[in-house]
């Protein structure tokens, strides 16, 4: 999934939101329709945050309110934020957080990682801004623990609810090599696995435990280990 990226804009439009920009400009008399015409555009930025987070991790989702024509970002604005898992069709309420503020205003919504889902911020809007939203992607891999014992015995446990589940051995004969199946089997009811491991005459073997792509997950991967005759 491609990650959302955008950069810094200055506040030096606070202190113009202050006049009362919609009613200077909207004449004596003028309807609704009319006045709405005359709100300020916004539009929603997320600010570079890491958008490939493991399961049960944090994960702090930054952004801005900006007014283009104006060229700034808004102080003290509410920014709803909702997520839709993948799969599913229902975006749920998260909750809300307002801009600060600072000198670069930015709001910051911390959120725990339960699996690959969208996240969308909104700005309700009002009198003299106009709402706007944006949309961005988060992908999340499973938690494997991984060790190898004296017995060269290669084995952890995959969360989350992985019973009765495909799990694979990698290998690579060096460091710089690329990864290939050794071996392929399924976990217990636990999610546990075992895979027994072998080492080379000269150098080393790296190993590694990898779970197939779903809905939910990305391709999901346990730390390395080598073995090694010695």
């Amino acid at each position: 999934m491609k990650t959302s990226r955008s950069i810094l804009v200055t506040a030096c439009a606070a202190s113009l939101l202050a006049l009362p920009v919609a009613a200077a400009a909207v004449p004596h008399g003028a309807g609704a329709a009319t006045q709405a015409a005359h709100r300020y555009a916004t539009t929603v930025r997320f600010l570079d945050f890491n958008h490939t987070k493991g399961f049960g991790s944090s994960l702090t989702i930054r952004g801005q309110i900006t007014i283009p024509s104006l060229g700034g970002a808004i102080q003290g604005r509410p920014v709803k934020v909702y997520r839709r898992l993948d799969g599913r069709s229902h975006w749920r309420y998260l909750g809300t957080k307002y801009t600060s503020h600072q000198v670069h205003p930015r709001f910051k919504f911390p959120t725990a990682m339960i699996g690959n889902a969208d996240y969308r911020a909104v700005f309700p809007g009002n009198a003299k801004l106009r709402r706007s939203s944006r949309t961005t992607a988060v992908s999340v891999y499973r938690h494997i623990t991984g060790q190898v014992n004296k017995h060269a015995q290669f084995h952890g446990r995959i969360a989350p609810h992985y019973g009765h589940r495909a799990v694979y051995l990698d290998r690579r004969p060096c460091a710089n090599c690329g990864w290939h199946r050794y071996r392929s089997g399924r976990t217990s009811s636990r999610g546990t696995y075992s895979f027994k491991l072998n080492a080379p005459r000269h150098g080393a073997y790296y190993w590694r435990i990898s779970t197939p792509p779903s809905t939910r997950f990305i391709i999901s991967h346990s730390g390395v280990f080598t073995t090694r005759r010695g």
